[in-house]
């Protein structure tokens, strides 16, 4: 999914997508234009990541992917829709 690909919760929350890797999408809480051009580093958005500055703005809030033990963020599941999608 790309960069800045808004998605809806069945709960109601929107999230924008920050972060795609093996470990899953990542989101920024609310709507956010945001492209691949304005994510730093290597793309390993995680905690701890070395090319990502401490105060990093688009820094996920959420995980779209089920809970597993040691996540550091939120796992929302992955039951969302696409509200916008960039081309």
């Amino acid at each position: 999914m790309k960069a800045g690909t808004i998605v809806k919760l069945p709960d109601g929350r929107i999230g924008t997508v920050v972060y795609n890797s093996l470990d899953g999408i990542g989101i920024k809480w609310g709507r956010h234009n945001i492209t691949e051009d304005d994510i730093v580093g290597d793309g390993n958005l995680t905690h701890g990541a070395e090319t990502v500055p401490e105060n990093y703005y688009y820094f996920p809030d959420a995980m779209l992917r089920k809970p597993y033990h040691c996540a550091d963020l939120e796992c929302v599941g992955d039951d969302y829709k696409v509200i916008y999608a960039p081309k």
